[in-house]
């Protein structure tokens, strides 16, 4: 996976994505502090990457509801957490393994988009 990692996700998450392989981008080393999400949005898809984020306002940026009848970033992911920063790393270590697993399913769609939500409680993939 390309992964770009918003300014608010802890480095530990951004490490472990690293030691599992993937490739990771910081929002922070691409584009200036405070970059409007859209703008961090618009980045992501050119790249073809999954915005990893704690910020809830991604939601309405991507999703899978169409805006009319086109999907506005077709090549752009989301993982989303829904939990305290501090257990981000426990949280993804947690769920490493079905990510991972619906990522690869996911290149085989015509939609290519991988969206998940991390929580205490469970991952949900939208």
């Amino acid at each position: 996976m390309r992964l770009l990692i918003d300014e608010h996700v802890p480095n530990s998450v951004a490490l472990f994505f690293e030691e599992r392989g993937h490739e990771v981008l910081q929002v922070r080393d691409v584009l200036p502090a405070g970059t409007a999400d859209p703008v961090i949005a618009t980045i992501g898809n050119r790249l073809s990457a999954v915005v990893v984020s704690f910020d809830k306002d991604f939601d309405a940026i991507i999703s899978r509801v169409p805006e009319g009848n086109k999907t506005k970033f077709r090549k752009l992911g989301r993982i989303s957490f829904r939990c305290k920063e501090a257990r981000g790393r426990a949280l993804v270590e947690r769920y490493i393994d079905h990510i991972e697993l619906h990522f690869s399913k996911s290149l085989g769609n015509s939609d290519l988009r991988m969206i998940v939500e991390i929580s205490e409680q469970s991952v949900r993939f939208l």
